[in-house]
């Protein structure tokens, strides 16, 4: 056996002390369920996803999107063949 420690904020800890122990849990066990489910998945038991780009949607760049949109609709946009780019 080996000891993993990790830093979290003290609320993170809280609640999922709390979440662990209403599942008859200790935050142990439930660690270890999530190393040996890693090791049974070979890679993270759940999905991951990043975060939307705040600049994507930012009202600045929506304002460029709306633009271009509108002259599309104009009449005002060309047509591109698209070309497959070799592996």
């Amino acid at each position: 056996m080996t000891t993993i420690s990790a830093k979290i904020e003290n609320t993170d800890k809280t609640l999922f002390e709390t979440i662990c122990n209403s599942m008859g849990l200790n935050v142990s066990t439930a660690i270890t369920a999530f190393v040996k489910a890693t090791i049974r998945e070979n890679g993270m038991p759940f999905a991951l996803k990043a975060a939307d780009d705040p600049y994507i949607y930012s009202e600045e760049n929506m304002h460029v999107l709306r633009q271009a949109i509108a002259q599309i609709e104009g009449g005002k946009g060309q047509i591109h063949e698209l070309k497959e780019i070799p592996q």
